[in-house]
């Protein structure tokens, strides 16, 4: 690990304005020791967010939804009494099937959706990966890719670590930040590239600006949600696959819904026309299967990750059924 100053700033404002191409954030450092570890990040200023968990940090009701901080642990979320209904449930399953413990406890909300993905050829620095900037290709494309993505991609296989993210999304979840002394809110869609091009980084945020709330709507009458995971292990491991449901429900109808899919490409991908299939149908698990493979139908596998497609739609209909109540 190379050598680096550890700037504690007095506020946000501060943090905000040493922030630059070579300083990091840290907020409870899980990921990002990794990474200086591994020695695929050097940077000259480490600047420590911790210093605001008073004020970042905590799960707040607001007009029929909560605003939650940024340092808020994934440990709160997954406890939290506040989220328990069915509308609030995608997001605490998320936060539950986070990691291990230890991990929820130190983890925030904000470093679990702006996090490095986990691809193996990045966390090296014995590879030059293209997506590390040191590279000329994506070595994923013909090397070990049974973890990477099936969709969505275009000169870099990465998948999207998070799995706080598709929860968020279906919730319909805005962001704020701050830079400097300017502030701005924004869809949690923004958040990611439009384009996830190995040149790209996981998220938009500029150099200097800090994620600080997370803010979840007010839901409608007979909004029920899900989330569900596949893992090779039970316990300290990243998904498979992944996918976060809403349904809008009266009796057995369904009203609306939104879906998004998580570890399958580098970005969350919401499914918007598989969704639309949902609306004015009574829930069932035919209907369920078709929503599924409409989700996948654009899905393209590498040679060692096809298991993921049949994976996804089984994660994505057992979703369905949760949110539903057939399960």
């Amino acid at each position: 690990m190379h050598s680096f100053e550890l700037f504690l700033p007095d506020n946000i404002k501060d943090a905000s304005l040493r922030g630059g191409p070579n300083a990091v954030f840290k907020a409870a450092g899980t990921d990002l020791l990794d990474r200086l570890k591994e020695r695929i990040e050097n940077p000259e200023t480490l600047i420590n967010l911790l210093e605001f968990k008073k004020d970042l940090a905590g799960i707040n009701p607001q007009a029929g939804g909560f605003d939650i901080g940024s340092l808020t642990s994934i440990h709160d979320i997954a406890s939290s009494a506040s989220l328990a209904g069915p509308e609030w449930r995608a997001l605490k399953q998320a936060a539950e099937t986070t990691a291990t413990p230890q991990i929820r406890n130190r983890g925030t909300l904000g470093g679990n959706l702006l996090q490095k993905t986990r691809c193996w050829y990045l966390r090296s620095e014995a590879f030059k990966c293209l997506h590390g900037g040191r590279g000329p290709s994506c070595l994923a494309v013909d090397g070990e890719n049974r973890y990477h993505s099936v969709m969505g991609t275009l000169d870099c296989m990465r998948v999207h670590p998070s799995n706080l993210a598709p929860a968020l999304y279906v919730l319909g979840a805005e962001l704020s930040t701050q830079s400097g002394e300017e502030s701005n809110r924004f869809p949690i869609a923004e958040l990611y590239p439009e384009l996830p091009l190995a040149s790209e980084a996981e998220h938009t945020l500029s150099d200097n600006e800090i994620l600080t709330h997370i803010h979840i709507p007010a839901a409608v009458t007979g909004t029920s949600t899900a989330y569900v995971e596949s893992r090779e292990k039970l316990s300290f491991d990243w998904a498979t696959t992944a996918a976060a449901v809403l349904l809008v429900m009266k009796g057995k109808a369904i009203l609306s819904g939104r879906i998004c899919l998580g570890a399958v490409a580098p970005n969350p991908i919401p499914c918007d026309q598989a969704a639309e299939m949902l609306a004015g149908q009574d829930a069932s698990m035919e209907l369920f299967g078709k929503v599924a493979a409409a989700a996948y139908a654009k899905a393209v596998p590498l040679a060692q990750n096809e298991y993921k497609i049949e994976l996804g739609k089984a994660v994505l209909r057992d979703a369905l059924a949760q949110a539903s109540g057939l399960r």
